[in-house]
């Protein structure tokens, strides 16, 4: 559905912010959101392979990364 100039001036009279700074805004915050889970996964993954806990292997640490990485480069092209 598209907005027209009219809609879009009467959101920006309404908030006072800009419908496309407010999607910017939700964007990063997604963006944000994901690089701490996906930090925070491949963490745990390193501190259970440093400890030798779970049967984890370096393999599995390094995949968490690669697979983490490419998520995030895909999520940045959707968002940008």
């Amino acid at each position: 559905m598209a907005i027209d100039s009219k809609q879009s001036q009467g959101f920006f009279n309404a908030t006072g912010v800009s419908m496309d700074s407010l999607a910017l805004v939700i964007a990063s915050l997604i963006v944000v959101a994901y690089m701490l889970w996906s930090a925070w996964v491949t963490l745990s993954y390193y501190e259970q392979w440093a400890a030798k806990k779970n049967n984890i292997s370096l393999y599995d640490v390094i995949w968490s990364a690669v697979r983490s990485v490419t998520l995030l480069s895909i999520i940045l092209y959707i968002v940008s």
